[in-house]
């Protein structure tokens, strides 16, 4: 690590813990993840804690979410105090894609025999950082922003509902390698745990293809994040499977407010003034919420 970030032979890492360390010396199950930030140009760290039951924070109301997770939208939310969100993705997996090629051109002008080099190794941690990163703000974003809803519960679909193969390539790329399913549901459960919101994981199986005017799962069609239906409906595809997903869950019973849609700069998740044009053209209950 120190050959690779250029630290002096006399430099420490110095790190401030919140918390009680949840290990000893004795036990060997702790486990602390570092990194180095390259936006930020500062070193993170993730360690397991514990802290004490006064110190947790409780929902502030009895509200239920279900999430969509998927590749092009990361993230797609539906509450039932009538929010959405929406964290879009496609940036995020064409910077991965631009690395896995170069990785690929790389590994190509290699001798026979050679399967690596320290810059193709040092490209992989860095796509794997950046992935993790956004990954992790959104984690902390969503949930934070669900903590201010009320939210005390959060549905997500099962895993195998997800990792399904796919015929596409490139969709098995953003599946498998780009998307990490079960390390982000891992974070979005450790983080969700800190303002006492359980995530409880449950099959979503044809949300994505089920019409929410007349239930029909075989006259849908998707294209891109548009979903229609032979009876008249169109709607974003995301997000009206978070809305299916939820009411499999839940009643909901609140009109759907305008989807707040969300994009990565590399640092940070912020909303995004683009508004889901199909969403609101064709559900007459949408309402105009600002956060």
């Amino acid at each position: 690590m120190k050959d690779e970030y250029g630290l002096g032979r006399q430099e420490r890492l110095r790190l401030e813990v919140r918390g009680e360390p949840n290990w000893t010396e004795y036990d060997k199950q702790g486990r602390l993840e570092l990194f180095y930030d390259e936006n930020a140009q500062t070193f993170r760290a993730f360690q397991p804690v514990t802290i004490d039951n006064s110190r947790l924070v409780h929902p502030l109301a009895d509200e239920t979410a279900a999430l969509d997770i998927g590749a092009n939208n990361l993230v797609a939310c539906t509450t039932t105090t009538g929010q959405r969100y929406l964290y879009e993705g496609r940036d995020l997996f064409e910077r991965f894609r631009e690395t896995t090629r170069e990785i690929a051109r790389l590994q190509s002008l290699l001798d026979d025999g050679r399967y690596s080099s320290h810059r193709i190794r040092s490209l992989y941690r860095r796509r794997t950082r950046r992935r993790d990163h956004a990954q992790d703000a959104l984690a902390r974003d969503l949930i934070e922003r669900l903590y201010e809803d009320g939210v005390a519960t959060v549905y997500v679909g099962a895993l195998t509902d997800v990792l399904d193969t796919h015929w596409s390539v490139e969709t098995n790329a953003k599946t498998h390698n780009f998307r990490a399913f079960r390390a982000f549901i891992d974070r979005l459960a450790c983080t969700a745990e800190e303002y006492g919101i359980s995530v409880e994981v449950r099959s979503e199986a044809w949300t994505s293809q089920e019409c929410p005017n007349c239930g029909s799962t075989d006259r849908t069609t998707r294209h891109r994040d548009t979903l229609t239906c032979l009876c008249g409906f169109e709607g974003h595809a995301d997000l009206t499977a978070s809305e299916t997903f939820l009411k499999r869950q839940t009643t909901v019973t609140r009109p759907m407010a305008r989807p707040v849609r969300l994009k990565w700069n590399d640092h940070e998740w912020s909303e995004s003034p683009r508004s889901c044009s199909n969403e609101e053209r064709t559900n007459p209950q949408v309402a105009s919420v600002g956060r």
